[in-house]
């Protein structure tokens, strides 16, 4: 590689970054529906063609921002986590709420990732390590705090066929050896994280406005109900480290 190709290369990740910063910055202000590649270019003072040579689509810069996007998420829930140190259960009440933070700060940006991802299922690898995070989080709960697991109902028996398959495809149980959890401690997993994310992302889209001024104490609720479900403790977010 010559130093002129590095120096090419450099040039051009700059621009991309560059790009992609001005996109942010429109799709912060303005919302999802004002991000076009016309208007980037005009604010970068090129033209749209130059622009394309970067970015063949818009569809193209989403998919890489939403990228940057679960990668700046998935750090801060990471760093999140190494904070809480040893006990699983704190770690998780500080992701939930780290991520709550991130969403609620970003908005526009958190719809338009999960949206990008409810559109484009396949792309499977820019939600990976942040999924991970908290599947990662719930095994350690489960393989040093097991909870008592209950009685499935004929419907979530079935569900749990259906959850079971898509953790063994996405995620490593392997490793949890004889600490996998089993199919109906799946299921709690992923109610409790449905009822999470759920509140959290009606909080975002302003759907929770209507009842509530201040969403924090019912989503704190929401939280004490999960830890009861899991076995462990609420940590109340004043609660001394």
């Amino acid at each position: 590689m010559t130093a002129q190709t590095t120096r090419r290369e450099m040039q051009r990740m700059a621009t991309e970054l560059e790009i992609k910063s001005v996109a942010r910055q429109q799709l912060a202000q303005d919302g999802v529906q004002e991000v076009t590649l016309r208007g980037i270019a005009r604010d970068m003072g090129m033209t749209a063609p130059a622009l394309y040579r970067y970015f063949p689509s818009l569809d193209d810069l989403v998919a890489s921002m939403c990228e940057d996007f679960f990668e700046e998420i998935s750090e801060a829930l990471s760093a999140a986590v190494v904070a809480a140190g040893d006990d699983g259960g704190r770690a998780m009440h500080a992701a939930i709420r780290t991520f709550r933070a991130w969403a609620v700060g970003h908005r526009n940006e958190f719809a338009l990732m999960f949206r990008h991802g409810a559109e484009n299922p396949g792309e499977a690898s820019s939600t990976a390590r942040f999924a991970a995070v908290f599947f990662d989080l719930y095994l350690r709960l489960w393989g040093t705090q097991p909870f008592e697991v209950p009685e499935l109902t004929a419907t979530s028996a079935a569900t749990c066929g259906t959850i079971r398959d898509f953790v063994e495809e996405s995620f490593d149980l392997v490793a949890a050896g004889d600490h996998a959890p089993p199919p109906a401690a799946l299921f709690v997993f992923t109610r409790t994280w449905v009822r999470l994310y759920g509140v959290i992302g009606m909080e975002v889209s302003g759907q929770l406005a209507f009842m509530f001024d201040d969403v924090t104490p019912y989503f704190e609720s929401e939280l004490e109900d999960a830890a009861t479900a899991l076995g462990i403790p609420y940590v109340p977010s004043d609660a001394p480290a």
